[in-house]
């Protein structure tokens, strides 16, 4: 006779749970306009000895410990409006963190990590600090056959891209881009800004009086964009 063993599956109760960290993907560079980052978590009514813990690049940046008011440290120390409130629920009043004016330095990974004497969790998000190009400029130079396109800009963050094309700015299908034979790029150990420029090459049976040619920067994952447009004329350097 079989005897048929039965089994009981045991499913772990989690304690705390972080529901969603909420981290802007991209913020202007000391424009005095405050951040907050959000780290929502649900917890039980009979946990204890409850710790919020904001982290960046695993550098500790921010705590929490009730029913002590929350401290900044590190890069962040001075930096955070530690009055901000995010809820009026006493388990979550300081879950956020509102950064008063960030600044290209405290770019990086945020990782919110919540726990309890029981349990712990965490989430990360990533924050980029941009700071926009001081000048995008574009110039030409010619020999017998070619005409050469130098698109510049200087003094921006993160590493940005360039593009440059030939054809109605706001036509995308008409833009036919430049064959690009010569880029580069260096980075100002001072400031950690960057400067870049490419060279872009057209047949001057190729290019018309009047075409207009664009210089297309984009600094990655943060949306910017800026386009700066050159009118072509052999004759003229501007």
């Amino acid at each position: 006779m079989r005897t048929l063993r039965t089994h009981t599956l045991y499913t772990r109760s989690l304690a705390i749970e972080i529901n969603y960290v909420k981290v802007p993907n991209a913020v202007k560079n000391d424009s005095n306009r405050a951040v907050v980052l959000d780290c929502n978590y649900s917890i039980r009514p009979d946990d204890t000895e409850l710790v919020v813990q904001w982290y960046l690049n695993e550098d500790l940046v921010y705590q929490w410990i009730p029913p002590n008011k929350p401290q900044s440290l590190g890069l962040l120390k001075d930096g955070v409006d530690l009055a901000y409130r995010a809820t009026d629920d006493p388990n979550t009043v300081y879950r956020a963190m509102k950064i008063m004016n960030p600044t290209t330095n405290i770019a990086g990974e945020y990782k919110c990590l919540v726990s309890t004497l029981g349990d712990h969790d965490s989430r990360m998000k990533n924050m980029i600090v941009f700071e926009p190009e001081t000048q995008l400029t574009i110039k030409k130079s010619m020999d017998d056959k070619y005409v050469n396109f130098t698109c510049l800009a200087n003094d921006l963050y993160p590493s940005p891209k360039l593009l440059l094309y030939k054809g109605a700015k706001n036509d995308f299908h008409s833009r036919m881009r430049l064959s690009i034979t010569e880029w580069d790029i260096k980075r100002n150990p001072d400031n950690r800004k960057y400067t870049m420029f490419i060279v872009g090459t057209d047949k001057i049976s190729e290019l018309d009086p009047g075409t207009l040619i664009h210089c297309e920067l984009k600094i990655p994952g943060t949306g910017y964009v800026k386009l700066k447009s050159f009118l072509y004329y052999p004759q003229c350097e501007y």
